[in-house]
């Protein structure tokens, strides 16, 4: 008696697991003989995602992913400026850096603090001249 109660629900799975396929199947305009393909197959799985129905037995078919198409967006930007006149010149100027203390590490991974004297530096400055 055991035995047959598990061989009708088995039974019963495998008959909502093939009803669920054909329906996920039809609904996505395939199925058997139906539908396009360069081999004419209808399972389409990348329209909406696999159906939980053909993973679990269970029926149900995921909904397709909402779509929503926006307007492109619009983008003002300035007109550019026009110069008729000039051109750049680079000069290089001498700037003093003050000293200062910088913090580092020893290599027993403590902090010490060691002091930075001042010096120049030479920057390259780049002007419009017209």
């Amino acid at each position: 008696m055991k035995t047959a109660k598990q061989t009708v629900l088995r039974s019963l799975i495998v008959a909502a697991c093939v009803l669920a396929a054909g329906t996920t199947l039809a609904g996505r305009g395939g199925g058997r003989g139906h539908g396009g393909g360069s081999r004419g197959h209808g399972y389409a799985p990348h329209r909406g995602g696999p159906g939980i129905g053909l993973l679990f037995g269970l029926g149900l078919a995921l909904p397709p992913p909402p779509f929503v198409m926006l307007p492109a967006p619009v983008v003002i930007a300035p007109r550019p400026v026009v110069v008729q006149s000039g051109y750049w010149q680079e000069r290089e100027e001498r700037v003093w850096i003050e000293g200062c203390w910088v913090e580092t590490f020893d290599p027993y991974g403590r902090r010490c603090k060691s002091w930075q004297p001042g010096r120049w530096e030479i920057r390259r400055i780049r002007e419009w001249v017209e």
